[in-house]
């Protein structure tokens, strides 16, 4: 891939997890191309491919026309595997959100894996699923989650939780809707603060923290729910079309924390199917309970809950 095909592929990578899901009303076609024109410059990375996408993103949004994307312009019954990652000091790095993004042709389905999932990884046995990226990296996490889903992932992107805390304050903060007050303390970031009910703009490490937070007695299916709605409130607040241009200036923030296979030409295709469907987005989390097995936690899937993911996958 050259040089001016990877600076396109890193323009969308931003866009991913955050337009995909949010899919704002915007003339994806016509952005598409401007930020490939824009591109076709010999521009420093870091300084001026920030102006020339935030010039050609400018362009398309201020003539505000809303076109009609056709169905064969995106992406029929596709899987895009979302891990992040929350890589801390002399630990492996374990997938602590597993989200599969399912693009059918009349819809989005966003699945939920519970990170303390119980699974089997060969000779090791009874595992957490998140332990799977920890032992084998993406490929035996997308193994683990095909296996358990009985469904194939065609593309996957990975994402440092870094990332969103880089995000966030490059953006100049986030405001999310608090469903209650909570009080979070991190001993290894040496973090303490309140996060009052109601809705409240976030800097980089509050979001992250808030994303991360496991101690309102329903741990990792809360944090599951708090994600979702920040997924949401992504969609309802954030990417509004006078917040696209901001696009380019949060990818420079976290190009380090993120890697996937995904090109510019896939990127562009989830994003147009995303669009299209935007008022067709479905939200499951494969349910379930825990439960003691040699002295570890687990949480056990109901079969039927698997049923009805792999119904929904079918």
């Amino acid at each position: 891939m050259n040089n001016q095909l990877k600076k396109i592929t890193l323009t969308f990578i931003i866009a991913i997890p955050i337009l995909l899901i949010a899919c704002n009303r915007v003339n994806v076609n016509r952005t598409v191309n401007n930020a490939i024109e824009s591109n076709k410059q010999e521009v420093d990375e870091h300084n001026e491919i920030v102006v020339q996408n935030e010039s050609s993103i400018q362009e398309s949004a201020g003539k505000n026309t809303d076109y009609e994307l056709s169905k064969e312009s995106g992406i029929i019954n596709k899987n895009l595997l979302i891990v992040g990652i929350d890589a801390r000091k002399n630990e492996p790095a374990r997938a602590d959100t597993i989200i599969l993004i399912n693009m059918r042709n009349d819809k989005v389905n966003f699945i939920s894996v519970p990170r303390d999932t119980l699974v089997k990884l060969g000779k090791r046995g009874n595992q957490k699923i998140n332990a799977s990226y920890a032992y084998g990296g993406i490929d035996l996490c997308i193994a683990s989650v095909e296996k358990l889903l009985d469904t194939k992932i065609d593309n996957y992107l990975v994402f440092n939780f870094k990332a969103i805390q880089k995000g966030v304050d490059a953006l100049g903060g986030f405001t999310v809707t608090i469903p209650k007050t909570i009080k979070i303390r991190d001993p290894e970031l040496k973090k303490c603060f309140t996060l009052k009910k109601g809705d409240i703009k976030l800097n980089g490490i509050q979001t992250l923290e808030y994303l991360r937070y496991r101690s309102d007695g329903r741990g990792d299916i809360g944090r599951i729910y708090r994600q979702q709605e920040f997924i949401k409130d992504l969609q309802e607040s954030f990417l509004k079309l006078e917040n696209v241009p901001l696009i380019p200036r949060a990818y420079l923030a976290i190009k380090d924390e993120i890697k996937t296979d995904l090109n510019a030409s896939h990127m562009a295709s989830y994003f147009i199917s995303g669009y299209r469907l935007r008022n067709n987005f479905e939200y499951y989390t494969l349910e379930g309970y825990n439960k003691m097995i040699d002295k570890v936690s687990y949480y056990v899937l109901y079969k039927n809950s698997i049923k009805k993911i792999k119904e929904v996958l079918k």
